[in-house]
């Protein structure tokens, strides 16, 4: 692996590290007090369009930098460290601009246009329902589980019943990318299919924006959908497959959803850091004390095992080809969890300054807090990996099976494989995109 950045990337990086220094962070205050649409601070993210990243990974053909993963992974830590809510926004536009080779034209059009050329285009995924969070992740395969939203054909389209929670972006997002069932009598794997479906189209309605514990730059909201008609090419993926086309997304997202936590993980190092020098307790710099001195080695070389995660993570996605999910599962929560545990100990350091408003330390311990929820719960992923190694280490076992009995001159094992088959929930190799 080679995780050497091209003298562009590193100029990237560099340019981002300011906006986030410059403009995100001493904007903290305006992002925490989102509470509405109207409110969203859309000039501080024209400062970052005009650094391209919302198009990063686009190729250069259509206004893009064709960035990888690394990148990608290195650019949301950057952002994070400014706000993760801005980081949230920037790092959204990625997940569809991964599916504009597989969309229908008219649908394709109207992302490539709105990324690399409209301020105010925002896309939105569509998942989440009252009643089908985790039933989504994991999934709990069966009919009348997961998301139920009804989607159904009527002449030249597709009518939308239903309604979306806590979907990000929502209230500002132009184009929301909805997953609806097609099929009520199978599971969602085969029974869901995704749609594109424009903001302004009649049937669309928009509840309150959630006040939430962190990430509070980032808007979501409850999405409506009332008898919505949208044209027959504006199903996004093959009808009855919308789960692999979101389990693809959700399978990158997870890289990127590391990076993250990594960011404010890192900016909490720094900010102990510079307490610990700054604040005299006992007639010291509170870093001469061992305690002190003791949390910040592991604060650092907790970053430093994280980085080197997300650095494997993101190269393999971007490079080797097929890329097993369990290192966007296993990344996303060893990532989350660590973002806990040394903003937790960064806020120790601080003592009772720590939890008070106006201090920086405490915004970022909210934030951590969030990122064990994203694209589902680390317990989730966690499960799903445990049960992926599982699964893995009994194919395995039939694949040796069948070559000592092979070995050995028994006919056995040719149809001892053919008749097996696997038990894996998501295959052990996706193709990217």
């Amino acid at each position: 692996m080679d995780f050497t950045l091209s003298p562009e990337d590193e100029s990237l990086l560099a340019a981002t590290r300011r906006y986030a220094r410059d403009v995100l962070r001493p904007a903290a205050d305006r992002l925490e007090a989102v509470t509405s649409p109207e409110e969203f601070p859309w000039d501080l993210m024209e400062e970052g369009t005009a650094l391209g990243l919302k198009a990063l990974p686009l190729s250069p053909e259509l206004g893009g930098r064709g960035a990888d993963m690394v990148v990608q992974a290195l650019v949301t830590a950057e952002l994070a460290a400014g706000d993760v809510g801005a980081a949230y926004f920037f790092r959204h536009y990625w997940r569809f601009a991964r599916l504009i080779p597989r969309l229908p034209e008219p649908v394709r059009d109207l992302v490539v246009k709105g990324i690399t050329s409209d301020n105010r285009f925002v896309p939105a995924s569509a998942s989440t329902e009252e009643l089908a969070g985790s039933d989504n992740a994991l999934p709990y395969d069966a009919p009348g589980h997961g998301a139920m939203l009804e989607a159904r054909r009527e002449g030249d389209g597709w009518v939308l019943d239903g309604s979306k929670s806590m979907i990000t972006n929502g209230g500002i997002a132009s184009l929301y990318f909805v997953l609806g069932r097609t099929d009520a009598g199978v599971g969602i794997r085969s029974g869901a299919t995704m749609f594109a479906v424009p903001a302004s189209i009649p049937g669309v309605t928009v509840g309150p924006l959630y006040r939430k514990l962190g990430q509070r730059g980032s808007p979501q909201a409850d999405v409506a959908f009332d008898r919505v008609r949208v044209p027959l090419d504006f199903a996004v993926s093959e009808v009855g497959s919308g789960y692999a086309s979101t389990e693809r997304g959700l399978i990158a997202a997870n890289v990127t959803n590391a990076g993250l936590s990594l960011g404010v993980a890192e900016a909490a190092y720094e900010e102990a850091l510079d307490w610990s020098i700054d604040r005299v307790q006992g007639g010291v710099p509170i870093h001469r004390h061992q305690l002190v001195a003791h949390d910040l080695g592991w604060m650092r070389y907790q970053l430093d095992a994280a980085r080197s995660y997300l650095l494997q993570a993101a190269w393999r996605y971007s490079h080797a080809e097929p890329f097993n999910p369990e290192w966007s599962w296993g990344v996303r929560v060893f990532c989350a969890d660590m973002a806990i545990e040394v903003t937790r100990r960064a806020m120790f350091l601080f003592g009772g300054r720590g939890m008070m408003g106006g201090y920086r330390i405490e915004k970022l311990v909210r934030d951590a807090l969030t990122l064990t929820h994203g694209n589902g719960t680390s317990a989730i992923l966690t499960a799903r990996l445990g049960a992926h190694q599982a699964d893995a280490r009994i194919d395995s076992r039939a694949i040796s099976r069948e070559a000592s009995e092979i070995a050995a001159g028994t006919a056995a094992g040719a149809g001892a494989r053919a008749g097996a088959g696997t038990t894996h929930e998501v295959t052990a190799e996706v193709r990217r995109g």
